[in-house]
């Protein structure tokens, strides 16, 4: 199984896929127009959990180690453009489609056919991206250049790459609606990067804490944006416990920790602050778009499961 190996893919992709396997079987509130499993595209959106290849498209002369090995050795046998040493959660959702892997956007776009290369979707996602635009940061005086870099791949920027995909794959009203109609839709995991980019440039918890509800209120944004375009089957996954993360128990020596998890337990605090105001935005979504099936996916508990129980989920 892959391990994501990046900040904020450190736990394990194995983690996002447990919650997903969860959640594509089981859809909360499901849609009477959705109960049909057959999806003929998948798009994704998010950050360095699902990127497939965006970013070494971006940084091609200065990609870091995720083009050499271990990454990819697990599976692929060379390095994917997968910030992990096989698979990533969106590659076992395709399997489970039973589609071919697509390349990511960045790398379709550059071909020759792209409406055949997005003929089973395309992932947006993008290594370190936030749901908050890089404007806003440099706007908040944070430095966008330090690593890890604030790339200017936000949210909002991939729902533009999705507008320019369903334009190549659809050129009428009727081919849009089809084509929304038949696709499965993963908006993140995306958020964590907005925290941890302050946190790595030495802000406080007081300082982030605000940011929560632009967080969301940008990802509902985004939802809405889709289903104005004619979306009617969406997942969108929480934030893990960035707080049992080894980066910030390493960049924390001396904070006090949980007792039960050895976790630090205000960071987690503030994840638990994100996924609860988007599970309760989401909420709103369902009962505002009646006909469209959205469903929250628990990956903060999954996660946490992992930590607190490691014997019972594999670890000798």
């Amino acid at each position: 199984m892959a391990v994501a190996s990046t900040l904020p893919g450190q736990l394990t992709a194995v983690t996002a896929l447990l919650a997903l396997s969860v959640a594509i079987t089981v859809s909360a509130a499901p849609a009477t127009a959705n109960r049909s499993r057959c999806y003929k595209h998948l798009f994704t959106f998010g950050d360095s959990l699902i990127d497939t290849g965006n970013f070494i498209v971006h940084s091609s002369t200065d990609s870091g180690p995720v083009l050499e090995l271990p990454y990819g050795e697990t599976f692929f046998g060379r390095p994917s453009g997968r910030w992990s040493d096989g698979r990533l959660v969106v590659d076992f959702i395709v399997e489970k489609l039973g589609f071919p892997y697509w390349p990511a956007y960045l790398q379709a776009a550059a071909g020759k056919s792209p409406a055949e290369e997005f003929r089973y979707g395309a992932n947006f996602a993008v290594v370190a991206a936030t749901a908050l635009s890089q404007d806003f940061f440099m706007k908040k005086n944070l430095s966008v250049d330090q690593f890890p870099p604030i790339l200017p791949y936000s949210l909002d920027v991939q729902i533009g790459w999705f507008k320019k995909v369903l334009a190549v794959l659809a050129s009428t009203d009727q081919e849009r609606k089809e084509v929304m109609e038949s696709s499965l839709f993963l908006v993140g995991e995306i958020g964590a990067n907005d925290y941890n980019h302050p946190f790595s440039r030495n802000k406080t918890l007081e300082w982030v804490r605000p940011l929560v509800p632009q967080v969301i209120s940008s990802i509902a944004l985004s939802i809405k944006a889709l289903i104005e375009l004619g979306a009617k089957t969406m997942f969108v996954p929480g934030i893990f416990p960035l707080g049992c993360t080894p980066q910030y128990l390493a960049l924390f020596p001396g904070d006090d920790r949980d007792p039960a998890t050895g976790c630090l337990w205000w960071l987690n605090d503030l994840i638990l602050l994100h996924n609860h105001m988007l599970e309760a935005r989401l909420e709103e979504l369902r009962r505002d778009h009646p006909s469209v099936s959205i469903t929250y996916v628990d990956s903060y508990d999954n996660a946490l499961g992992l930590v607190t129980a490691p014997t019972q989920n594999g670890k000798p």
